[in-house]
């Protein structure tokens, strides 16, 4: 039996949490460091002496974010484009109208004609292509497909939808929304075209895509256009850093507001299996049949645990949509109690949505926060960029000064978005198309910077005040 299955084991019981969390120090252990150059230096040095401060720690672990995290890009929107490239659906023309609508009734009255719209479309898909299923379109049939008027009327207005229910309501909702996409399915059949999309879609270089509806079709919304970016990667630092994370008895776990599904399909295209100790993702609710239907239901959120031949389901509930503040309840309901109670001493970021698990808690030791460079002021991702960059230049801070000083040592890791997408060494980011790397997104991040170190803000202050600017629901920095 392996040390990661003998442990996984342990983690789905309470009643022998104390043996499978709890590690013994040795101070003759060798600790495993980073050894990519591709790091940036700052960001590489800092997490080394995270592990000389915690490899072989009682009841030590981190969370990771997946999307634009773990993965350089977004693994559930890039499955969107596979499903709609393959059609790989289980929902009769009838049903799919109710299923569109769930959640939407603050929506404007022109979501109606979405609706109307997108439904037109699939029911003329159906007869000419159908019935659909979760395996989708035979390959020989979808050259046909994708010249196919409706199916570009479909795709389209499916796809820009999901953008106009993050601007109607929220991206939680949004969240939600694309995840009902699934009805009727099982967890396998989910599994499945999640796996096939990682990994088509990670070998691929990255460009954006435009897709435009047809003219020449009757529609209630008229014609629309959606961009979007082909591509997802895990970079070979990532399995790097969960390879010495869990050499050091470092346990690691993920925390996606990505389906369950799609995020144990990627934990495993991607080879993270091995280090990984759990994954607690977004669920929505299954009939007695095992089938997938339009309901997010927290209360059936269960982490998924790797097994020898498999995944499992943890013995916790989330208790929580795992998305911004509900990523604390989360961590809180699933994961502590499996550690005696104990908290993250790290987190790993990108975005608002992790902000709320990544400030917080007062066991975070260290924090990477992976720099998309387009992170405004009104987002966690823009304002975490910020303070590491405080943090680095006007504080001074290494990795001992933050602790002594008792903060959370914050690092911005930059990335190249080019190509098949990789870790670059430097803080800043090369964003696709671009031969210019950038720090932020803009000239407000520097300006608020620069008040930040006119104010000379304690970490907390910076947290605290700017947080206020975009976030709802916020417990305060070190709160918990």
């Amino acid at each position: 039996m392996t040390r990661k299955l003998f442990r996984g084991l342990f983690l789905l019981t309470t009643l022998i949490v104390s043996f499978s969390c709890n590690k013994n120090p040795n101070p003759e252990q060798t600790v495993s460091h980073l050894q990519h150059q591709d790091w940036s230096e700052d960001v590489r040095d800092g997490l080394n002496r995270f592990m000389d401060d915690c490899a072989g720690m009682e009841k030590a672990y981190v969370v990771f974010d997946f999307d634009n995290t773990t993965s350089i890009f977004d693994v559930e929107e890039q499955l969107a484009i596979h499903q709609l490239e393959t059609m790989s659906f289980a929902l009769d023309p009838e049903q799919l109208p109710k299923v569109l609508a769930t959640g939407l009734g603050n929506a404007p009255a022109e979501c109606d004609d979405w609706i109307k719209d997108i439904s037109s479309a699939y029911s003329e898909l159906y007869s000419d292509y159908g019935p659909f299923t979760p395996k989708g379109l035979d390959e020989t049939l979808l050259g046909t497909l994708h010249s196919d008027p409706h199916w570009l009327e479909f795709a389209t207005k499916m796809r820009a939808l999901y953008d106009k229910v993050g601007e109607w309501a929220s991206v939680d909702d949004s969240y939600n929304w694309i995840l009902y996409w699934f009805c009727g399915m099982t967890e396998k059949e989910v599994y499945d075209i999640a796996y096939a999309s990682h990994k088509k879609y990670s070998a691929v270089n990255t460009s954006v895509e435009t897709w435009t509806s047809p003219s020449e079709l009757n529609s209630s919304v008229g014609q629309v256009s959606v961009s979007w970016t082909k591509g997802v990667q895990v970079s070979g630092n990532i399995r790097e850093l969960w390879k010495c994370l869990d050499e050091n008895g470092i346990d690691v776990w993920v925390c996606s507001a990505s389906g369950i599904d799609q995020i144990r399909a990627a934990v495993d295209a991607f080879g993270l299996k091995e280090y990984c100790s759990g994954v607690l993702a977004m669920t929505i609710s299954q009939d007695d049949s095992g089938l997938y239907t339009n309901s997010y239901n927290y209360k059936s959120g269960y982490a998924a645990v790797p097994t020898s031949d498999g995944w499992t389901k943890g013995s916790k509930a989330t208790g929580a949509q795992t998305a911004g503040p509900g990523k604390v309840t989360a961590i809180l309901n699933a994961i502590s109690p499996l550690y005696g109670g104990a908290t993250p001493l790290a987190g790993f970021m990108d975005s608002t949505g992790d902000f709320n698990f990544c400030t917080e808690f007062s066991s975070l030791r260290a924090v990477v926060c992976f720099n998309r460079a387009n992170r405004k002021i009104t987002d966690g991702g823009g304002l975490i960029a910020e303070v590491a960059m405080y943090e680095k230049e006007t504080l001074g801070y290494d990795y001992d000064k933050a602790k002594e000083a008792g903060d959370t040592f914050y690092l911005l890791q930059g990335r190249d978005e080019n190509g098949l997408r990789s870790f670059r060494s430097s803080n800043k980011t090369l964003r696709y198309g671009s031969s210019e790397e950038k720090l932020f997104a803009n000239q407000d991040n520097e300006a608020q910077l620069a008040e930040m170190i006119r104010n000379k803000y304690t970490v907390k202050q910076a947290l605290d005040t700017y947080s206020s600017n975009f976030l709802k629901s916020y417990s305060g920095y070190h709160s918990k």
